[in-house]
């Protein structure tokens, strides 16, 4: 009896003492909690004051620029922002520009323009009417300079295209006559070309990968290309598409017009460079020619007198 009494003892000894240190702990981790509470609430900031802590540019500048290019924006006709869409899309998207970016550029570039020009006509050459009119003349060029350098680099990427176009459908040629697919011969020919042309490949694969049907992805890259030998091999295919002729004869016909057609141009070019020569040779060879023949004959007769 005396032993059941001792075990009981001990057993309920045990559990208090379990009891005591689970209550201890869990006011410890309390207090911890409260103790991580209190510092939050210490350093915790205001509305203001974490406004101010941003910088300067995300605080004034950006907020600024973001109503500007809106309000220019929503007074730019719809067809205007498209065909600035599609230049950009040209280009390449460089420098990750947008539609917006291009319109606020144009608006700064102009009035970048137009506080020069007045600068200039007003306060260093102090002109009158009408040839203070002047000053019109940089805002017009800040005006359509962001237009001009789009197009610049979109002509730069589509004569990057050009070249290496023809080698391409080559390859493409020797893909299929190999058996792969026409799918996987694009895929092929995106991992070995390089530059533009690489860009518009993998951006059409892309396309094709997330559901969008095989003609409208290589109608979207002709367009975007706008190269007239990538319109008339993708009109080419998707023609034999239609008609269930083998791609790989189109293909390799395509190639072939192609390369035709730049041995043509390269013909006409030629053709072309004596006439270009007439103007030059007449304006500058010619009268040092006749100085260097007709010189001393006058000098002769001169000194004759």
């Amino acid at each position: 009896m005396n032993l059941v009494i001792v075990v009981f003892a001990l057993v309920a000894a045990a559990g208090a003492a379990i009891a005591t240190g689970v209550v201890r702990r869990g006011g410890a981790v309390e207090d911890k909690y409260a103790a991580k509470l209190a510092g939050i609430e210490d350093h915790a900031m205001s509305l203001e004051e974490i406004e101010l802590s941003k910088p300067f540019k995300e605080r004034f500048l950006d907020p600024i620029w973001e109503r500007l290019v809106s309000a220019i924006v929503s007074r730019t006709p719809t067809s205007r922002q498209e065909r600035i869409r599609l230049q950009i899309a040209a280009a390449g998207h460089p420098a990750g520009v947008s539609v917006s970016t291009i319109l606020g550029a144009k608006v700064i570039a102009a009035a970048a323009g137009g506080v020069v020009g007045a600068l200039l006509v007003f306060g260093l050459l102090k002109v009158d009417f009408p040839f203070s009119l002047a000053v019109a003349a940089p805002v017009l060029l800040g005006w359509i300079l962001p237009d001009r350098w789009l197009v610049a680099i979109a002509d730069r990427r589509r004569r990057d295209i050009e070249d290496v176009i023809p080698d391409t459908i080559d390859l493409l040629t020797i893909c299929l006559d190999a058996g792969l697919s026409f799918d996987a011969a694009l895929q092929r020919i995106s991992d070995k070309v390089s530059g533009p042309l690489h860009q518009e490949l993998a951006v059409m694969l892309a396309d094709i990968r997330y559901g969008r049907p095989r003609a409208e992805a290589m109608e979207a890259m002709a367009e975007r290309v706008a190269v007239e030998d990538m319109t008339a091999f993708t009109n080419a295919v998707l023609q034999s598409q239609k008609l269930g002729v083998a791609i790989g004869e189109t293909v390799r016909i395509q190639a072939a017009e192609i390369r035709r057609r730049r041995r043509q141009a390269a013909e006409e070019k030629a053709a072309q460079a004596s006439l270009k020569m007439l103007f030059p040779m007449i304006g500058c060879i010619f009268p040092t020619l006749f100085i260097v023949l007709m010189g001393p004959v006058a000098l002769i007769l001169v000194s004759r007198r």
